[in-house]
């Protein structure tokens, strides 16, 4: 089941800075802070990350700066430790599978596996944020399936070139990974390269992993 929920409140951060400035904001990965609350990233599309964020009226329980920027956007961390609809979702259980608000409109869109969780997740809704409103609820055909330890393997080596393979592998088993590291990246460039395209070719292999385990696309994001 999928249940979506309209956010209207300027209370919530991401409505708000979506409103401050008419831009669209969307979360791409949530995950508990090490002291306490969420960290959340949001890609923002059209405006500049340090307006939006000169223009929103932060509360005690969120912190937020800005980690990249583009032409016409960039991406925003938000810390937050009470009121928000994304950790509602998390902690319920649910997945949260869209958490966007464009020109001061917020959407949620989460997903459980059956009718009474839907009725569950509505009612904490209603109890733990009473402006947000119920705009739907229906079935989907199927559920979001897991990544699999094969599929997420088989998707790291569709990612990579045969040479960031080789410098990967020749990298973990000789114990650059390790700590203390038992080889720099000079006594591994063995490979017919220079130490310098060996560590950027690690770099990019570590780029396509974290990208795809956190289900981010930076090439539009990271440029300064």
């Amino acid at each position: 089941m999928e249940v979506e929920f309209h956010v209207r409140n300027s209370a919530y951060p991401f409505v708000d800075a979506s409103q401050a400035e008419d831009c669209r904001l969307e979360l791409e990965v949530i995950f508990p802070h090490s002291d306490d609350g969420f960290v959340e990233y949001f890609t923002l599309d059209g405006a500049p990350p340090e307006r939006v964020l000169d223009a929103i009226d932060w509360t005690d329980g969120v912190d937020a700066e800005r980690v990249a920027r583009h032409a016409n956007g960039g991406r925003l961390q938000f810390h937050v430790r009470d009121r928000c609809v994304a950790i509602t979702v998390v902690d319920f259980g649910a997945i949260p599978r869209v958490v966007a608000a464009d020109g001061g409109e917020g959407r949620v869109v989460a997903e459980v596996l059956s009718r009474d969780e839907a009725a569950e997740l509505v009612d904490r809704f209603e109890r733990d944020h009473p402006t947000v409103t119920v705009d739907d609820c229906r079935e989907r055909e199927r559920a979001t399936p897991l990544f699999a330890h094969h599929d997420f393997k088989q998707a790291v080596i569709d990612a990579l070139t045969d040479r960031q393979r080789e410098v990967f592998l020749t990298a973990y088993m000789n114990g650059y990974y390790d700590w203390p590291r038992k080889h720099e990246a000079a006594e591994l460039a063995e490979l017919d390269i220079t130490p310098a395209t060996f560590s950027q070719h690690l770099r990019a292999v570590e780029g396509e992993i974290f990208s795809l385990l956190l289900d981010t696309d930076d090439e539009c994001v990271f440029v300064e």
